[in-house]
């Protein structure tokens, strides 16, 4: 089995395991934005996106003196993060699909200059992420760790347990659900085949 040693935040989570709260925060500040991105383009709720971040840092905490480097770090955390993403749509179910009204600043792009191309954007945005949250669950996190949080396939396959080839099948799927979805939306754009 391949070691993971040197990956710097390896480093960090051992020195975590020490008590050392500024490796912890080097942690947090590191990856926060991507854990809250993953989970809001998993979830669609941004305030629901920053409480279960929060969650997913506080597992790594409590989890650091257990922690072993058998895979990158990036990768245990994400496995965390799917797990408490799977934990929130069992506890709450399936009915909380809908977008707050107000996006995290965490969240939030770089500003317009021009409001009318802001406010189609945050529809364009809108609709894509209410069609991310409306593909199955074995499709859309696989999606959201590829796009979102750029993750290659096998890291991805690795933080899902499955096989490379179920990663990329999923992958393939749930693009060309989302193409379907946001075509139905707007009839002149064109489907094409990968």
């Amino acid at each position: 089995m391949e070691r993971f040693e040197q990956d710097p935040d390896v480093g960090l989570m051992q020195r975590v395991a020490k008590e050392d709260r500024a490796a912890f925060e080097e942690l947090v500040l590191k990856y926060q934005k991507k854990v809250i991105n993953t989970i809001y383009r998993y979830t669609g709720n941004p305030g629901v996106a920053e409480e279960l971040a929060q969650d997913v840092f506080v597992r790594v905490f409590r989890a650091a003196k257990k922690y072993r480097p058998e895979a990158r770090f990036s990768t245990w955390l994400f496995t965390i993060v799917r797990n408490v993403c799977a934990n929130y749509r069992t506890r709450e179910g399936k009915h909380d699909r809908q977008m707050d009204s107000e996006a995290s600043p965490l969240l939030a792009g770089p500003a317009q200059q021009n409001p009318e191309s802001d406010y189609q954007r945050k529809e364009v945005q809108q609709k894509i992420q209410q069609a991310i949250a409306e593909l199955p669950e074995s499709l859309r996190m696989p999606l959201v760790l590829n796009h979102f949080s750029q993750m290659q396939y096998d890291e991805i396959a690795r933080v899902l347990d499955l096989s490379l080839a179920a990663v990329k099948v999923r992958i393939h799927r749930a693009r060309m659900a989302l193409v379907e979805k946001l075509s139905a939306l707007n009839p002149y754009v064109e489907t094409t085949d990968d």
